[in-house]
C-alpha cells in the first residue's frame, strides 16, 4: 500500500515484495482454499472506534485460526454485518489463510 510505504522499517526482516509476486502468492492461496470442502469466514473490525476501525474478513481452512481471529477482532452487530461488504467507502481487508 503506497500510503504506508514510508512508515515501514524496510531492511533484513521487512523486505519489499514485488506486486507481481504478491499477485502470484495470493492466487496460490485462493487456489488452495478452493480445493477444500470446508472454509471458515470471520468478519470483524480492527479497532473499536467506528471512525477509525478497519473492516477485516478472514478466510481460513482451520477452525482454530478462525477462533483466534474472532478473539482478535471486534465483532460486528447484525446491522453492521448487513452493510459489511456493501459499504462503498470501506471495503473489507481480506486475509487468506
Amino acid at each position: 500500500e503506497e500510503a504506508s510505504a514510508d512508515d515501514v522499517w524496510w531492511g533484513k526482516v521487512n523486505v519489499k515484495l514485488e506486486y507481481k509476486s504478491f499477485l502470484t502468492n495470493r492466487e496460490r492461496a485462493v487456489d488452495y482454499l478452493n480445493t477444500l470442502n470446508r472454509l471458515y469466514v470471520v468478519d470483524g473490525f480492527g479497532g473499536w472506534d467506528p471512525e477509525y476501525r478497519v473492516p477485516v474478513r478472514v478466510i481460513t481452512s482451520r477452525a482454530y485460526h478462525a477462533l483466534f481471529m474472532q478473539n482478535m477482532l471486534v465483532p460486528p452487530t447484525e446491522a453492521e454485518l448487513v452493510e459489511f461488504e456493501s459499504s462503498a467507502n470501506r471495503k473489507p481487508f481480506v486475509i487468506f489463510n
